[in-house]
């Protein structure tokens, strides 16, 4: 019998570890990493407070002043001083803002009467800077660990326009921060569920009340809280139990009391600082958020070489505004940002990551389809900005961690070559990092007379300490120094101490340099003509000193030894048009770029029958500045007395084409006409100038 063969026990088998799809180093350990993140934030915040006091007033700083005064005078009499709850007077619109900053600056400087109170505020504003920064940096920790957090937070220190603003902006800086902490909270909140902490939703009401008692903006956070909340637990229950509400109780109730919590205490929260939302606690926020939404400010603005108005913006203000005025880093990033989707895909946190593009895309997405009224550059979406870099901060990290060892020095080098660009431009151009613009606009110098710069007259400051420092303001003669100035507000203040020397600060637009009896003025470089700017008339003649950054003006002083312009003026408001030749006359020869000097000089000639001169210096005058309606107007009637009625209506014609409300340009268009037999258009023009004047 054939001996029977035994078989073989089989082999243990292994167990087959998924197959991992992504394999990540990180370049620093998370204790490391959470190390050098508190040390650069401390290290942060002591420079940021530290600086505070170089920065200028803003140009609405002194209405939040105010309001804040008005806030705290509300709550010490009980409700009795009502200036703060309600719209009118010179402040009215600042009712609509909440009092958290402003009300919390105002007690602060109650507290250290012997600190200058600018240097409170700035010191104030440059803590909520340097707190939207750290909170934005903890986005990223929530996200994607302590090296995520920390490179977020090198870059938004390295943020120029974001830094500079952080210690003068009360309202975009400010929000900028609540926003930030809510975003913490909410996705701490949505990682918890389905059972979320007490702890956290009161974070979360906190945060919420926070940038709502700031500006009624934040009211988006509830809506956004919540649309996310849902995502996260339709993504943990699945379609049917989500909306099966027989089971509501069970599985929706539990963690949908906290969300609801949360943002009926933050909707209170932020009322408690906010005495116009106090009074009307249904009816005076949704009227806030009306006006936000269609804010009833009309002014100037430059934007793709064109003034337009603050109403008339393209649908592409904004997109455009941060495609220049964000550092390579953060475009870049927000680029490689998407590839992030796959690896956050195998790790769960998609819809974090969709949190983060949501924040970016629905605020830019919500005021082109309302149309909102927009001005002053990227300001009003400073929270936004921090959305763009988290991203980016996520994505250098995840890509540093995906390259071999050798590479990742590589990679850590090219990023600190694209913080390089900006840093550069900090260090060079403090205290005004905030008028920077990326290479993809060839910096500022590609956007000087584009775009606008110093809008918020941060650089002004510069100019009364120059002043201060090099100037002798006491007068031989006995009277005080007279001082003229396009940012009178600020510049008010920095005069103030200087009183017994110093007359009360006047106002003075760029073009009415040559109207006033000044000793100096003081002019920065918004609302300047863009023919001005681009043809070297900013900074004017009799400049004794001017604020650059990287080599383009921002704001001077003038010193107006020189005073035949205003002489001249003087006289021609007399009727005395020789004498005002015998002063005009030399003064445009010495300075030949004063466009409103070579319109009144044009004028006189007008006057006294010397044409062609009158044409000669209009036509000086017009090359300067197409957008002086005068010289226009003056070259037109040159013409017209020259009986040269062709080139005068010509003229005229783009005058009223370019200023459609200035009345006198269609009376001579009229006359034009009829000389040159059109009677239908002597007609129209005519009916125009009834209807401008009232029939006068």
């Amino acid at each position: 019998m054939a001996k029977q063969q035994s078989k073989p026990e089989p082999k243990a088998q292994k167990p087959v570890e998924p197959k991992k799809e992504f394999v990540l180093t990180p370049l620093l350990s998370e204790a490391l990493s959470k190390k050098l993140f508190f040390g650069f934030a401390i290290a942060l915040f002591l420079l940021m407070v530290s600086v505070s006091h170089q920065y200028g007033i803003s140009g609405d700083e002194n209405f939040h002043r105010m309001y804040g005064h008005h806030i705290v005078n509300f709550y010490t009499s009980f409700g009795k001083d009502t200036t703060a709850s309600s719209n009118i007077g010179a402040d009215s619109l600042m009712v609509y803002y909440g009092g958290f900053y402003d009300g919390t600056a105002a007690v602060l400087s109650k507290a250290m009467p012997s600190v200058n109170e600018w240097d409170i505020r700035h010191a104030w504003n440059s803590m909520f800077g340097w707190f939207a920064m750290f909170c934005a940096a903890l986005v990223a920790v929530e996200v994607a660990g302590w090296q995520a957090g920390l490179i977020t937070l090198i870059l938004m220190a390295f943020s120029p326009r974001f830094f500079g603003e952080s210690m003068n902006n009360p309202k975009d800086i400010t929000m900028a921060a609540g926003y930030m902490i809510t975003y913490v909270f909410i996705l701490k909140f949505i990682k918890q569920l389905p059972k979320p902490t007490l702890k956290t939703a009161i974070g979360l009401g906190l945060s919420i009340g926070m940038a709502m008692g700031i500006r009624i903006g934040g009211l988006l956070l509830i809506p956004y809280l919540f649309l996310f909340y849902g995502l996260a637990m339709w993504g943990l229950l699945g379609t049917a139990e989500v909306f099966n509400f027989s089971k509501f109780q069970e599985n929706i109730w539990p963690s949908f009391k906290y969300a609801l919590f949360a943002s009926i205490m933050g909707y209170c929260v932020s009322l408690l600082f906010w005495p116009y939302g106090l009074v009307g606690p249904f009816s005076h926020p949704l009227e806030a958020l009306n006006v936000a939404q269609k804010f009833p400010v009309q002014i100037k603005i430059l934007f793709e070489g064109a003034h337009i108005s603050s109403t008339e913006v393209p649908w592409h203000y904004i997109p455009k505004w941060l495609l220049i005025s964000t550092p390579l880093f953060g475009l870049i990033g927000l680029l490689l940002s998407f590839g992030l989707v796959p690896f956050m895909r195998s790790e769960k946190k998609l819809l974090l990551l969709g949190f983060l593009y949501f924040t970016i895309v629905f605020p830019l997405a919500y005021v082109v389809y309302k149309k909102s009224v927009l001005y002053d550059t990227m300001r009003h979406f400073f929270f936004v900005y921090p959305s763009i870099i988290i991203l980016t901060g996520l994505a250098f990290s995840y890509f540093i961690n995906l390259l071999q060892k050798s590479m990742k020095y590589v990679a850590v080098g090219l990023v600190l070559v694209l913080i390089a660009l900006p840093a550069r431009f900090m260090f060079a151009n403090h205290p005004n990092e905030y008028v920077y613009f990326n290479e993809l606009e060839g910096g500022i110098k590609g956007a000087f007379g584009n775009y606008e710069t110093d809008y918020y007259m941060n650089s002004v400051k510069q100019c009364a300490d120059w002043m201060h420092a090099h100037e002798n303001l006491k007068r031989t003669d006995g009277r005080r120094t007279t001082i003229y100035t396009n940012a009178v507000a600020p510049v008010g203040f920095y005069f103030k101490a200087d009183s017994a020397t110093v007359a009360p600060v006047g106002y003075a637009s760029y073009r009415q340099r040559s109207d006033k009896d000044a000793d100096y003025e003081i002019m920065y470089c918004r609302f300047v003509d863009r023919d001005l700017l681009l043809h070297g008339c900013f900074p004017p003649e009799q400049t004794v000193y001017t604020v650059y950054a990287d080599g383009v003006p921002l704001s001077c002083v003038i010193k107006k030894d020189d005073k035949r312009d205003y002489l001249g003026q003087e006289l021609m408001g007399k009727n005395d048009f020789a004498g005002a030749l015998a002063l005009l006359e030399p003064y445009a020869q010495k300075f030949p770029k004063n466009e409103t000097v070579l319109a009144n000089l044009g004028l006189c000639y007008l006057n006294v029958g010397r044409f062609d001169d009158a044409i000669r210096v209009l036509n000086q005058s017009a090359q300067l500045s197409r957008e002086n309606t005068n010289s226009g107007y003056y070259l037109g009637l040159a013409y017209f007395y020259k009986q040269d009625f062709t080139n005068a209506a010509s003229i005229l014609t783009a005058v009223v084409k370019e200023n459609p409300y200035f009345p006198p340009p269609y009376r001579v268009l009229a006359e034009c006409m009829s000389k040159l037999h059109d009677n239908n258009a002597a007609s129209y023009y005519a009916n125009i100038y009834q209807q401008l004047t009232g029939g006068r």
